[in-house]
């Protein structure tokens, strides 16, 4: 399990707690690597291997200079061993039970198995605007994100998925890249869930978007440093027709607006901000409120 960490001491504990506390002693290898970072990310995550006791031993933390999150990835990947390979985002939340759940559908190399899987995005989340939540509540209904989704902060491969997507190219969203590395048809979805803790306000919420929406953008115009050519077709309907479907239930309209009208203020930041966009990391998720008390609300 390879877990990518820039500026992450709010968080990253967080993130060992929700994976270890349910693990068995050996079960998951995990590798931090904390890449970039001003702060003290990686004394954070040993500290926190350390208070899981026994388990401690299956955290290795790595440090690299260098920020950026596909040399953090390839750097994980060449400190483990063992597959299938889970990559996890450090602000998301994944149980032990839902990454066994996600190793298990991808430990059959057999030529019909799934190469990539990942489980349900829960989002969740205390204190967003109300425009936020309604927008959330639009998007996880989505068919993108009911078409065997991979992608918003953990996706999983087997050996032969991962001899596919590394190394790493340099690309901006690799998640989009991962999805679009493997056809429908080789892509699964758990009957499990992980825990997305999103911006909490609508500028937040654009800021991330945004980074987010141009690395989409350049994989999907073959614009982005990668050959894109052998990259899968998105088959889900996306855009005005992704949206259709859902105003047949009138409890969605006022969702669907919050939604278009989002999508709207992240296409126009991205206009502004032409190709090179920043990192844009969010702080609106990591307060100490949002950070502790997040998971007692669920966006529906």
């Amino acid at each position: 399990m390879i877990i990518p960490a820039h500026n992450e001491a709010q968080v990253v504990g967080r993130c060992l707690r929700s994976l270890l506390d349910g693990a068995r002693p050996g079960e998951f290898e995990v590798v931090v690597v904390a890449n970039g970072c001003t702060d003290d990310t990686a004394a954070t995550a040993r500290r926190a291997a350390d208070e899981l006791g026994a388990r401690s031993a299956d955290v290795t933390v790595l440090e690299r200079r260098e920020p950026g999150k596909t040399g953090a990835l390839n750097t994980g990947d060449a400190a483990a061993a063992t597959f299938p390979r889970i990559y996890l985002d450090a602000d998301v939340e994944l149980s032990a039970e839902s990454a066994r759940l996600t190793a298990a559908l991808l430990h059959d190399d057999a030529p019909a198995s799934p190469l990539a899987a990942a489980p349900r995005p829960r989002v969740v989340g205390r204190g967003l605007s109300r425009i936020v939540r309604w927008h959330y509540e639009a998007w996880q209904e989505l068919p993108v994100i009911r078409d065997r989704y991979v992608g918003s902060g953990v996706y999983a491969v087997s050996a032969r998925g991962h001899a596919r997507i590394a190394p790493f190219p340099d690309v901006i969203a690799d998640d989009h890249y991962v999805r679009r590395s493997f056809a429908a048809h080789e892509r699964a979805s758990v009957s499990a869930t992980f825990d997305l803790h999103p911006a909490t306000t609508v500028r937040a919420h654009v800021r991330r978007a945004t980074r987010a929406r141009a690395g989409n953008t350049s994989l999907d115009g073959g614009t982005a440093s990668v050959d894109t050519t052998g990259l899968a077709a998105e088959t889900a309907p996306r855009g005005a027709r992704a949206l259709v479907g859902l105003l047949r239930h009138p409890r969605m309209w006022h969702r669907v607006a919050a939604f278009v009208v989002l999508a709207g203020l992240v296409r126009a930041s991205a206009v502004r901000s032409g190709p090179d966009v920043g990192w844009n990391h969010d702080a609106s998720s990591r307060t100490a409120d949002t950070v502790h008390r997040s998971t007692s609300e669920v966006v529906a």
